[in-house]
C-alpha cells in the first residue's frame, strides 16, 4: 500500500503529495529516536495521538532501490492510542502533516507522536484522497488545473505555469473548537468554488493526477460564482 506524503509550506509553495503513483524526486527523511528494548507501551498524554506509521516508499515508479535517506518520510499511518483527543480515536486511519511530531522506534515499528491540531483529516476510503474527511475547521479542495497555454497560444513548462489557487470544495470539517467549548463551523460549503491563499495549506495529488488541497477555513479568500 502506497503512503501518503505531504508538505505544509508557509512561505513557500507546499511540495505536492503523490497518491497513488509518485514520481522520482528530492527527497528527506528525518530518524526515529529508538526507545530502550524494555519499553513496549507508549501512552499519549494530553491531546497526543500515537499512530504508526506506514513504511516509507524503499523503490522509485521505476523499481530503483532508495537508500533510506531518500525514502518518503510517511505522513499516513493508523492511531494506535490517543490521549485526551476528541476527533480521533485508536483503529483510526490518518493523514497528518510532514514535518509534525516525533518519530520513535518501539519493538521494531515506526510510531510517530502527534499533537491533534497535527491530524489533517481520517481515511476512510482506502487511499484515495478525495474520500478524506478533513478534521476541525480544514476544508478539502480539488484544484482547478493551471493554464497550459498563454493568452497568445504559448505553451508553458511545469515550471512556469502560474500556480492555481481556486477549486472547488469536496469536504469540509467539523470545525475548530473555542475556548469557550463551542464550535466554529468554516464558512463554506461543499460544491462551492473559491479562492484561497497561494502559499498556504497542504497539496496531494489522487487518482487521474487530480491535484487536492487541504487549508484552513481562514485561508480561503472568497467564493466565485
Amino acid at each position: 500500500m502506497s503512503a501518503i506524503t505531504c508538505t505544509r509550506a508557509p512561505v513557500a509553495p507546499a511540495a505536492v503529495a503523490r497518491l497513488p503513483a509518485r514520481r522520482a524526486q528530492r527527497l528527506v527523511v528525518r530518524a526515529a529516536t529508538a526507545l530502550p528494548a524494555e519499553v513496549k507501551t507508549v501512552s499519549p498524554v494530553g491531546d497526543r495521538v500515537l499512530v504508526k506509521a506506514e513504511e516509507a516508499e524503499a523503490k522509485t515508479v521505476g523499481g530503483i532501490l532508495l537508500p533510506s535517506s531518500a525514502q518518503k518520510r510517511p505522513t499516513q499511518g493508523t492511531v494506535s492510542a490517543a490521549g485526551s483527543a476528541k476527533a480521533v480515536k485508536a483503529g483510526d486511519k490518518v493523514v497528518y502533516s510532514k514535518y509534525a511530531g516525533t518519530e520513535l522506534e518501539v519493538q521494531g515499528d515506526t510510531l510517530v507522536l502527534l499533537k491533534e491540531d497535527d491530524v489533517i483529516g481520517l481515511l476512510s476510503g482506502g487511499d484515495d484522497i478525495s474520500k478524506l474527511q478533513p478534521l476541525q475547521d480544514r476544508v478539502l479542495i480539488e484544484v482547478v488545473e493551471a493554464k497550459a497555454s498563454t493568452a497568445g497560444g504559448l505553451l508553458l513548462t511545469e515550471g512556469s505555469k502560474e500556480k492555481p489557487t481556486m477549486g472547488k470544495v469536496v469536504a469540509v470539517g467539523p470545525g475548530r473548537e473555542e475556548e469557550d467549548g463551542k464550535s466554529v463551523k468554516p464558512k463554506v460549503e461543499v460544491g462551492a468554488t473559491v479562492l484561497y491563499q497561494k502559499y498556504s495549506g497542504t497539496e496531494f495529488e489522487g487518482a487521474n493526477d487530480k491535484q487536492y488541497i487541504v487549508v484552513r477555513d481562514m485561508d480561503i479568500m472568497a467564493q466565485l460564482a
